[in-house]
């Protein structure tokens, strides 16, 4: 399956966060399901069908998998799926939240944050050029839409 992603799709906002104390992250309502996209789109994003890490690096989860689609490489990665709870992924046993973040430029947008520390995911690529998931200590500023 071949993303149709156009310029608009990466320009994305910077992610903005807070430092200490606890912050309960804001849930996107879910996400919309449409028969000619191959990607999911996520409820109070601004950026439609994409959620990004604490580098602001753009992803999508396919509509028909619930796989998660690393735009950077075009390469989808079937070990960072959803699950069956509206708004979680899993990759390798680390439950992850999509959840709605203000960013710099005051919209909300979608993106990946660790369920139990409420912390932004970062991914990158290791030597090999396998994903390689981390939580980071940076904290979300929320969105609630």
């Amino acid at each position: 399956m071949k993303p149709r992603m156009g310029l608009a799709a990466l320009m994305l906002a910077t992610l903005t966060g807070c430092g200490g104390g606890y912050v309960s992250v804001g849930v996107s309502s879910g996400f919309d399901y449409y028969d000619d996209e191959p990607f999911l789109f996520w409820g109070g994003n601004s950026s439609g069908d994409q959620v990004v890490d604490a580098n602001n690096d753009p992803f999508a989860f396919y509509s028909d998998s619930g796989c998660l689609y690393n735009i950077r490489t075009g390469r989808e990665n079937i070990d960072f799926c959803l699950t069956s709870n509206p708004g979680i992924a899993v990759y390798a046993g680390l439950p992850v939240r999509i959840a709605n973040v203000r960013s710099a430029a005051g919209t909300c947008i979608a993106a990946l944050v660790d369920e139990a520390t409420r912390n932004f995911i970062d991914i990158e690529l290791d030597p090999r050029g396998r994903e390689v998931v981390f939580v980071t200590a940076l904290r979300p500023d929320l969105c609630f839409v």
